[in-house]
C-alpha cells in the first residue's frame, strides 16, 4: 500500500570527524554538503579507526518490547537485491539536524514503525513528547497511542562512551558503532516501547522504495516489522504482532542479519 512519496533531492547532509574527547567521543561535520547520490558513492569499505573520518552519520533504534513476559527486539526486514536484511529501524541523519541527531531518531520513529488498532493507527509518544502525524493518507486515532522511552539496554554489547557532537552531550544515551563496509557511523538508541492496554493492535512497517520512473521515493506499508527474542547467543526466534498475538514465523529464505549483531570490536577508548 502506497501512503506517501518523497523527493530524495531534498536530502543532503555532511561527511563526519570522529576523536576522543573527554573520556568519550566527540562527532564533527565536516566537508561541504552532499546530496543523497554523493553520501552514497562515498560509502566504500574502510578500515575503521578513531582518530578518523567517515562518509555519513546515520541512527538506529533498539527498541525492547515485553510481552507476556518474554523480551523482544523489534527488528525491520529490507529486501535487497539478492537477499533480504534483518535490522535496527534506521535511517541517515540529514544537515539540518546533524547538531541533534535525536531529531532524525524521533522522525525515524513516527515514520517506520506503525501501530494499527482495528482499521486506524496509534499515535506515538517519544518520552513522553507526541510526534507528529507523518502520513495524511492514514486514519490515526485522537486519544490511542504507544509510548517509547530511552533506557541504557545493551543486549548487542556495544562499546560505552559518552557521545558528543560539536563538543556537546547528545540527547538519548546513544551507543556508538563504525560500519566499516560503507565507511560510515552509526548512532544506536536504546528504548524500551510500552503498549497501550486495547485490542486489535498489530506492528506494521512503513520502507521507502526508490521509482526509478518518478525519480521519488515511495513509502509502502507492509507486515515487515518483525519481534525477535534475542539471549546472550543471538535471536533464537522470529515473530509478529498481528491482532494483539504474537504469531511464530519461520525464518524466510536468503534472510541475512544486520552487521549490528556481529561481534563488537573497541576501536576507541
Amino acid at each position: 500500500m502506497l501512503i506517501a512519496s518523497i523527493d530524495p533531492a531534498e536530502f543532503r547532509t555532511q561527511a563526519i570527524e570522529i576523536e576522543p574527547f573527554a573520556g568519550g567521543i566527540n562527532i564533527t561535520p565536516v566537508g561541504i554538503p552532499v546530496d543523497f547520490e554523493t553520501m552514497q558513492m562515498r560509502r566504500k569499505a574502510c578500515q575503521p579507526s578513531i582518530p578518523g573520518k567517515y562518509a555519513n552519520l546515520g541512527v538506529s533504534a533498539q527498541i525492547h518490547l515485553t510481552l507476556f513476559e518474554k523480551e523482544y527486539l523489534i527488528l525491520v526486514r529490507q529486501q535487497k537485491a539478492d537477499h533480504a536484511l534483518l535490522k535496527l529501524p534506521s535511517g541517515y541523519v540529514p544537515l539540518e539536524q546533524l547538531s541533534n541527531p535525536y531529531l532524525t531518531l524521533a522522525q525515524e520513529l513516527v515514520e517506520e514503525c506503525l501501530l494499527l488498532k482495528g482499521k486506524k493507527f496509534c499515535r506515538v509518544e517519544l518520552n513522553t513528547q507526541r510526534l507528529i502525524k507523518p502520513y495524511s493518507e492514514l486514519e490515526y486515532h485522537s486519544e490511542d497511542i504507544f509510548q517509547l522511552y530511552s533506557e541504557r539496554s545493551n543486549p548487542l554489547k556495544f562499546p560505552q562512551a559518552q557521545i558528543y557532537i560539536n563538543r556537546q552531550p547528545l540527547l538519548g544515551n546513544p551507543f556508538l558503532y563504525i560500519h566499516k563496509q560503507t565507511c560510515s557511523a552509526q548512532l544506536v538508541y536504546p528504548l524500551r516501547m510500552k503498549l497501550p492496554d486495547c485490542e486489535e493492535l498489530s506492528l506494521l512497517h512503513a520502507e521507502e522504495q526508490y521509482d526509478q520512473v518518478s525519480n521519488e521515493l515511495n513509502v509502502i506499508l507492509n507486515s515487515e516489522l518483525w519481534l525477535a527474542r534475542v539471549n546472550g547467543d543471538g535471536i533464537f526466534s522470529l515473530n509478529k504482532l498481528i491482532r494483539d498475538r504474537v504469531q511464530a514465523m519461520k525464518i524466510p529464505a536468503d534472510t541475512r542479519l544486520s552487521e549490528v549483531f556481529a561481534p563488537k570490536r573497541k576501536t576507541f577508548m
